[in-house]
C-alpha cells in the first residue's frame, strides 16, 4: 500500500509539471518540485546490516508554490513510509508539516507561516532544511524584513520551532540589524557592515530547579571588505541554559569567530579561528539530536568529497572547543613558464581543533582533530585531465562519544578523466589510507561512464583489508532530462558518518536498492 500510495504522488507531480508548463504568467506563476530517496532493505550479515520487518524506506517531498505579483503562497508536503534508516523513528506518517503567505516589494518583505531565516554566521540562530540527514528546524510563525534605502536592514522573527513532525514545546523570538556605512557614507572602494542580533527562547518552566523560563543569545558582527581583503569577526553570548544537551550545568555560553581573506586573480587564501564555550542552543532543554538546533555550528574544516578522506570527519564540539583553519588556492595559469600550455591548480588546508581549556582564546592539552591536505588538479591536454589529494589526519573518537586513542592516518588519492569530444567521459578513482588504528587500512576504487547529456553508468568498491576483510561494492546509473534526474544503485553501504554543509550523523550499516529522484517545474 504504501509503494502504490507513493506511485500515486508522483504520478500527480508529473502530471502536475506538464499541466503548467509553457503557460503564461497571465494568472500567476506555479512552481513547485518533488523528491523521493527510497531504499529496498537486504539482510547482511557479512557487514551486520539489519533488514527491517518493512523491508522498505522512503523519504518523499513535494511543495508547491504559487506566485502573483507581489504575493505568494505555498505548502511543505512530506511523507516517510516509513523514515530511512538512521534518521530519528519520529520522522513518520505523512502530512503538510509547511505553509505559508508571502507579501515581498523592494524594501518590505512579509511572510507569516513556516519560514527558514540566518543571523549573521548563524551561531545564535538559524532555520534550515538539509534532507539528506533528515534536518529541517523552519519556524512557524511571522517573519519580517525591512531595507532602508539599502543602508539599514532590519529582520524580525516570531514563532516556534519545528520538532520533527510537530512544533517544540518553545517560542523563539529575535531581531538583527545590518547597518551598510559604506552606503550611508557614498564609500566606493570599501565596504563596511556593523551587524547584531538578539534572540529569546522561551519555554515554561515551573520546577524548583534554578532554571528561568527564558534564555537570551546575542551577536555583535564587523565586517571589512577592500581592494581583495576581507576581514570579519563575531562575539555572541548566550545567558544561563542549563539542559538536557550540557548537563543542566548553569553557566553562560560564549563564542568568537574571526576570519580574514585576500583574494587576487588566480590566488585566493582565508583563515578562520573559531572559539565555543557552552553554546549549543536547542529548541527545548530536553531535547536531544540534530533535528533541534536553534543555531548552526558546522564544523569548519575542509569538507571532503572522497569518500576515504571522510572515514573521521570532524564533529563541532559546542560546549568547549577551540581551533580554527587556513585554505590556500593558486591557479598556475596556461602560458606561464610554471603553467605550462594547460595551466593547473594548487589548493593546500590545514585545520585543528583542541578541547578549551579555560577562555575562549585559550587552548587545551586534549586534540580533537588535525587534517593537512593538498590537492594539485592538471589538464594535460583536451582529452586528459588528473587530479592528485593527500591529506594527513589526527581524529580523537572522543568528538563522536566514544574511546580509543587517537587516530593518525595517511590518505591518496588519484581522480584521472578522459574525455571524448563533447559526448563521452571516463572517470578512473583510486584511493588509499593507512592506519595503525581503528579498522587499519582501506583500498577504494571506482569507474565512472558518461554519455551526455543523460546517462552515467559508475561502479566501485570501498575494502577494508586492516581488520574487517570486507569489501563495500556498489554499482548504479542515472538518467537526467530537464530539470528531472532519477538514480539506482546497489550495494554495500558502511556504518559512518555523513555530511552535508558542515554538520555530521552517524548512520548504520545497509545493503540493498537505493532509488532516488528529483524533478521541479
Amino acid at each position: 500500500m504504501k509503494v502504490v500510495y507513493l506511485l500515486v504522488l508522483m504520478g500527480c507531480f508529473c502530471f502536475l509539471s506538464r499541466s503548467v508548463d509553457g503557460q503564461e504568467q497571465k494568472y500567476g506563476m506555479l512552481s513547485g518540485g518533488f523528491e523521493t530517496n527510497t531504499v529496498y532493505y537486504m539482510k547482511d550479515n557479512k557487514t551486520g546490516a539489519i533488514r527491517p520487518d518493512d523491508r522498505f524506506g522512503s523519504n518523499n517531498y513535494l511543495n508547491l508554490d504559487y506566485q502573483w505579483r507581489k504575493f505568494s503562497i505555498g505548502i511543505l508536503f512530506e511523507g516517510y513510509l516509513p523514515v530511512l534508516q538512521g534518521l530519528s523513528g519520529q520522522l513518520s506518517d505523512c502530512g503538510i508539516v509547511g505553509k505559508y503567505v508571502a507579501f515581498e516589494d523592494r524594501d518590505l518583505k512579509i511572510r507569516v507561516g513556516d519560514f527558514y531565516e540566518q543571523f549573521g554566521s548563524g551561531m545564535v540562530f538559524r532555520a534550515y532544511e538539509e534532507r539528506s540527514l533528515g534536518l529541517n528546524t523552519s519556524v512557524e510563525g511571522v517573519r519580517l524584513f525591512y531595507s532602508f534605502r539599502n543602508k539599514i536592514n532590519l529582520k524580525g522573527i516570531y514563532g516556534r520551532p519545528r520538532r520533527f513532525m510537530e512544533r517544540a514545546p518553545s517560542y523563539v523570538r529575535g531581531g538583527d540589524l545590518q547597518l551598510d556605512l559604506a552606503n550611508v557614507f557614498g564609500w566606493m572602494k570599501t565596504g563596511i557592515w556593523v551587524e547584531g542580533s538578539f534572540v529569546n527562547r522561551y519555554e515554561e518552566y515551573v520546577g524548583n530547579r534554578e532554571i528561568k523560563s527564558n534564555v537570551n543569545a546575542y551577536s555583535l558582527r564587523l565586517a571589512l571588505e577592500h581592494a581583495g581583503v576581507s576581514l570579519r569577526g563575531e562575539y555572541v553570548g548566550k545567558s544561563k541554559d542549563p539542559a538536557l544537551y550540557n548537563d543542566y550545568v548553569i553557566r553562560k555560553g560564549q563564542g568568537l569567530l574571526l576570519e580574514g581573506g585576500y583574494a587576487r586573480k588566480g590566488l585566493g587564501i582565508q583563515v578562520n579561528f573559531r572559539s565555543l564555550n557552552r553554546m549549543m542552543f536547542r529548541s527545548s532543554r530536553e531535547a536531544v539530536g540534530l533535528e533541534e538546533d536553534l543555531n548552526y555550528l558546522p564544523a569548519l574544516t575542509r569538507q571532503h568529497t572522497y569518500s576515504l578522506a571522510n572515514l573521521y570527519a570532524y564533529a563541532t564540539q559546542g560546549n568547549g572547543e577551540t581551533g580554527g583553519q587556513v585554505d590556500f588556492y593558486y591557479n598556475f595559469r596556461k602560458g606561464t613558464a610554471l603553467g605550462g600550455k594547460y595551466g593547473w591548480k594548487l589548493q593546500a588546508n590545514f585545520s585543528t581543533y583542541y578541547r578549551l581549556k579555560n577562555g575562549l582564546c585559550s587552548v587545551g592539552k586534549e586534540l580533537f582533530y588535525r587534517d593537512i591536505n593538498i590537492d594539485i588538479s592538471k589538464k594535460w591536454n583536451p582529452a586528459w585531465k588528473t587530479v592528485f589529494f593527500y591529506s594527513l589526519q589526527d581524529f580523537n573518537p572522543v568528538v563522536w562519544g566514544k574511546t580509543g586513542k587517537t587516530c593518525h592516518a595517511h590518505i591518496v588519492v588519484a581522480d584521472i578523466v578522459h574525455t571524448w569530444g563533447n559526448r563521452y567521459s571516463l572517470r578512473l578513482e583510486g584511493q588509499h589510507l593507512w592506519t595503525k588504528r581503528d579498522e587499519g587500512d582501506w583500498v577504494a576504487l571506482l569507474a565512472e561512464w558518461g554519455i551526455a547529456p543523460a546517462w552515467s553508468f559508475f561502479a566501485g568498491d570501498m575494502y577494508n583489508y586492516g581488520k574487517t576483510d570486507i569489501h563495500y561494492y556498489h554499482g548504479g546509473l542515472s538518467y537526467s532530462k530537464s530539470r528531472t534526474r532519477v538514480a539506482l544503485q546497489y550495494g554495500r553501504n558502511r556504518a559512518g558518518i555523513q555530511c552535508a554543509g558542515g554538520v555530521c550523523r552517524e548512520m548504520p550499516a545497509y545493503t540493498g536498492f537505493n532509488l532516488t529522484l528529483t524533478s521541479s517545474f
